[in-house]
């Protein structure tokens, strides 16, 4: 996990805090977690600072603790260090952004071009400008979700938690040293499995959904163009359904446990959670999510933030032990 941004301790204190409430509950915990690293660029340079028009050039660049990485124009999002030829018509100038913990940082480097037009523009391939922000599709014409993502830095709760008449029974008291569920290896639920500081990926194919989360080894399968089971099991991660509205896969789930947290609240058997996934370029899918239980909230607790396209990751091995302890008492003075 080092490679993502931080140590595998703090990742893991985080992932604890989102499971315990799927937002921030009462007021100053689980607090600001700390700034990782500032975001660097390593390098970036091309093969040559001068071609004919026409002529390919060889973009390199590297980069650490960067959530998010752009060039422009006519490339579009990267990995985190990679190579990619362009083809430019006319002098042009690229620019890498990384964005990390401590903002963005830019950095161009510019080709000059001998013979170019100086109406040209900057192409990723030979012949015809590529459109590097065009979303992909499957076969039957529906966006394709595919990919790894991270949404934990960027999902958020959107509005206040309004509850019944006697919700605030539901609250979950909260003292300094609790890690929560998190500590305990337990299943966050939905919508928190998507909040926590560990990447996830979507397989798509036409008829189904596959979500795995590399946080607690969870998985879910979600079919598309079905109704639920006329009897369903509780359990932590609910039972997945799926549906388009136009570009936007909505995702109905209900059938979970009472045993995880919205907001630091307790919730009954009767949750419903309606998921949102819209992908509104390549490298980012709106979602949202709202939370209903007509025992706890007067309203549904709504989410909303950004799922981050991370192609240069691969979802790793998690291993964590049930019944952690913590022994911090022993070393008080």
């Amino acid at each position: 996990m080092f490679s993502r941004g931080g140590s595998t301790i703090l990742l893991w204190a985080l992932a604890s805090a989102a499971a315990i409430a799927q937002a921030p509950p009462p007021s100053g915990f689980p607090g600001v977690a700390p700034e990782g690293p500032p975001q660097q660029i390593l390098s970036f340079t091309a093969d040559a600072e001068s071609i004919r028009a026409g002529m390919p050039v060889t973009l390199r660049w590297a980069a650490v603790n960067a959530y998010s990485l752009r060039i422009e124009p006519a490339v579009g999002t990267v990995a985190t260090r990679g190579t990619h030829t362009v083809f430019p018509q006319a002098a042009t100038s690229y620019t890498l952004t990384i964005t990390g913990s401590a903002g963005t940082t830019t950095e161009t480097i510019t080709i000059d071009v001998v013979g170019g037009d100086a109406s040209g523009s900057a192409s990723g391939q030979s012949g015809a400008a590529a459109d590097p922000e065009s979303i992909p599709r499957l076969s039957d014409g529906t966006p394709d979700l595919s990919g790894v993502y991270l949404g934990g830095r960027d999902i958020g709760m959107a509005g206040d938690v309004r509850l019944v008449p006697g919700g605030e029974d539901f609250r979950v008291p909260q003292n300094d040293e609790d890690l929560g569920q998190g500590a305990q290896c337990l299943p966050p639920g939905v919508p928190a499995a998507t909040m926590v500081p560990y990447p996830l990926q979507i397989v798509h194919k036409p008829d189904v959904v596959v979500i795995l989360y590399e946080a607690y080894n969870l998985f879910r399968i979600i079919p598309i163009g079905v109704d639920h089971p006329e009897y369903v099991d509780p359990t932590w991660m609910g039972n997945s359904v799926a549906r388009w509205e136009g570009d936007t896969l909505v995702v109905d789930v209900v059938g979970f446990n009472d045993r995880t947290r919205v907001a630091g609240y307790r919730h009954t058997e009767e949750m419903r959670v309606v998921e949102r996934y819209r992908r509104s370029g390549l490298g980012v899918i709106e979602y949202e999510a709202s939370v209903e239980d007509p025992n706890v909230f007067a309203e549904p607790v709504r989410y909303k933030g950004d799922l981050v396209l991370h192609p240069e990751w691969q979802i790793g091995e998690y291993i964590c032990a049930e019944n952690n302890k913590s022994y911090s008492e022993l070393f008080e003075e």
